[in-house]
């Protein structure tokens, strides 16, 4: 609403600018002109009555003056300034240049024009002696001078009257241009309101428009121009609808190409997984089946000889019966070690939580350079199978580069739940060297195999670090597949 009344006040105003500006600008130099001319006229006429009333008093005050009957002559000039408001001031001056007489209008006007006048007559013989005058008959002289100022302001304030009516007409028609004018813009305005509406229907998407009427001239190409703007835009929506919906077909089937990938790259890593372990299982097996029940026959027949050769005081014999021995039990841990590494049994008998327990404990021990720590809340989830296994292999890759690349002091593993989500949470953080997450990693991360292991069971898993500033491992997976019945 607001927006329409600015709309409605912008337009009629400059429409009446329109109308009034020229009919003011009329107005002002008509009535300026007339006032100069007015002016003018005045002028003109006050000066050429100052001439007349000079030498009408110049021509009718001689003989007075000749007579010295200056009081008759006194009152006459009054009498004159009275009924002539033009003339401010008569002053009568002899040959002499004396003044005689003046009489003023009262108050007397500042601005005024003088007009001077000889009082001259005829020269005479002069017949003294009778002699004749030097000066030819007909000869004027000059006996004085008549001085009228005259005012134009009782002329300029007759004529200025008569102006006042013609600048009524003006006036009237500099109104009467305002009146067209805001009829004009009434009319204007409900035109623009129309186009201004669709407009605004155009801007918010709507593109079904139709004008009421359309006008003549440019308002009618407008409004042309409008509405084959929001044609041509409606034809243009359609098109890119029908576009974005193929592409979004597209990009649905590109999406579904790639789930599948990933769906057979992780059933992929995960059937490798499955077959690696199951060889290491195997292996395991075959070692502690086999080697285990070998080495512990060699150890009990070297335990056997070591005895006879005690008995019979052959200490050759049973110096090297105690060596077979001791090799034997050192093979015999190498085996087991070997077994363990290849088949943690305890995460079958303690569960994820114990086994990484476990294999903390160990590290602790066997690298007394860098102090590992286990962090687990009570009652952790307890997770075997597939899932455990990768996530144990994860925890052991990080454990095993922080004693080789960190170069760090203290590592912790932290065990914890995600109480929104239910995934397993796994931390790693040691306080090692670190490097930068901007360039390549350190080659013995083996950050891709980590990656595929994390990948294959559904997990996600993030690295940071910074130089100086360690490096943290954070594993997140999802574990009721996991959970033992």
């Amino acid at each position: 609403m607001m927006h329409r009344l600015r709309l409605h006040h912008s337009i009629t105003t400059r429409l009446l600018l329109i109308a009034v500006v020229p009919a003011a600008l009329m107005f002002v130099v008509v009535t300026a002109t007339l006032y100069a001319m007015t002016r003018a006229d005045a002028q003109r006429e006050m000066q050429q009555h100052g001439r007349m009333i000079a030498s009408a008093l110049a021509h009718s005050s001689r003989y007075s003056l000749m007579s010295g009957n200056l009081s008759y002559l006194q009152t006459s000039l009054k009498r004159l300034t009275r009924d002539d408001p033009s003339i401010a001031c008569v002053s009568l001056y002899d040959q002499q240049q004396k003044r005689l007489i003046k009489v003023c209008q009262n108050p007397t006007p500042m601005t005024t024009e003088v007009v001077v006048a000889p009082i001259e007559l005829e020269q005479l013989p002069d017949l003294e002696g009778f002699e004749l005058s030097s000066s030819p008959a007909g000869t004027m002289r000059m006996i004085g001078h008549v001085e009228v100022a005259m005012t134009v302001t009782p002329l300029l304030h007759a004529k200025l009257k008569s102006v006042l009516g013609a600048t009524g007409l003006v006036l009237l028609a500099a109104i009467g241009s305002c009146i067209v004018g805001l009829i004009l813009s009434r009319r204007l305005v409900s035109t623009f309101d129309e186009v201004m509406a669709t407009l605004r229907a155009i801007r918010r998407g709507d593109f079904q428009v139709q004008f009421k009427a359309i006008e003549a001239g440019e308002l009618g190409e407008l409004q042309r121009t409008i509405q084959q703007m929001a044609d041509s835009l409606d034809s243009s929506r359609h098109e890119l609808e029908r576009q974005v919906e193929l592409r979004t077909q597209e990009l649905k089937l590109a999406i579904e190409r790639v789930q599948k990938a990933d769906a057979e790259k992780r059933r992929l890593i995960s059937h490798s997984n499955a077959m690696v372990e199951a060889d290491r299982k195997r292996v395991a097996v075959e070692i502690h089946d086999h080697l285990g029940a070998a080495l512990i026959s060699v150890r009990l027949e070297a335990s056997a000889l070591l005895a006879r050769a005690e008995a019979a005081r052959d200490e050759d014999s049973a110096r090297l019966a105690r060596r077979i021995c001791d090799t034997v039990q050192s093979l015999y841990v190498s085996s087991r070690d070997i077994i363990k590494s290849l088949r943690p049994e305890v995460i079958d008998t303690l569960g994820l939580a114990g086994a990484i327990e476990e294999m903390v404990r160990h590290l602790d021990a066997a690298h007394p350079d860098c102090r590992f720590s286990f962090i687990a809340p009570d009652g952790a989830p307890d997770v075997r199978g597939e899932v455990a296994i990768a996530v144990y292999r994860v925890v052991q890759e990080a454990c095993t580069n922080i004693i080789k690349h960190a170069e760090a002091h203290r590592a912790k593993v932290i065990l914890s739940m995600a109480p929104d989500t239910g995934e397993l949470c796994i931390t790693v953080h040691d306080d090692g060297r670190g490097f930068s997450m901007s360039g390549q990693s350190p080659a013995g991360l083996g950050l891709i195999g980590m990656r595929e292991r994390v990948a294959a069971i559904g997990g996600q898993l993030q690295i940071t670090s910074s130089p100086g500033g360690g490096t943290t491992l954070e594993l997140h997976v999802p574990i009721q597949a996991g959970r033992s019945s």
